[in-house]
């Protein structure tokens, strides 16, 4: 009864974080189907939703796309980690598929969650990059007989010039830049 319960609030929350991340029509639902007691207990448990109107509710694995699932991971995060009190979480590009506006908001989502836990994102898009306190850029370098992964603590210039480059490719145009040093005063 409590898992049920706690499922309810749980679906409640998620449900909250996924409008603010724009997706307004979409259902979510826990749903528990019984099977033998394992050491996962008595209850096979699947998250479910539905992204548009007038579809049913099917697992998520088998229906979202890459944007969904990211938007869904990122909202689920926020919602079990400040209950979890995990010192860290690593985002691994979790903003894929999603347009600058979505970026804009999943940004200012895990801005919020590193004012009570530390938040890693690896990203390629601006935006998201934008809303961090730091800003590492990971490359690698040839030499003669083999390649080197480093990473460089930028510098508020040389972040301005790193998120330039992500908005606008190898060239540095003066919008890019005035664009850049935009998104960081945000």
């Amino acid at each position: 009864k409590a898992r049920h319960q706690a499922a309810e609030r749980l679906e409640e929350q998620i449900l909250t974080e996924l409008l603010q991340l724009d997706m307004g029509r979409i259902r979510f639902a826990i749903d528990f189907q019984p099977q033998p007691l394992s050491e996962s207990g008595m209850d096979a448990v699947r998250f479910l939703m539905s992204a548009n109107a007038g579809e049913e509710l099917r697992p998520i694995q088998k229906i979202a796309s890459g944007g969904e699932l990211a938007r869904i991971m990122l909202a689920m995060k926020n919602v079990l980690s400040e209950q979890d009190q995990v010192g860290t979480l690593v985002f691994d590009e979790v903003d894929t598929g999603v347009s600058g506006e979505i970026a804009d908001k999943m940004g200012v989502i895990m801005k919020n969650m590193a004012c009570y836990m530390q938040v890693i994102s690896i990203t390629h898009l601006p935006q998201v990059a934008s809303k961090g306190s730091f800003h590492y850029r990971v490359y690698k370098s040839d030499t003669d007989l083999d390649t080197v992964t480093r990473i460089d603590c930028l510098s508020e210039e040389e972040r301005i010039e790193e998120i330039a480059r992500m908005l606008s490719g190898v060239e540095l145009t003066d919008a890019a830049l005035s664009n850049a040093r935009e998104l960081l005063r945000k």
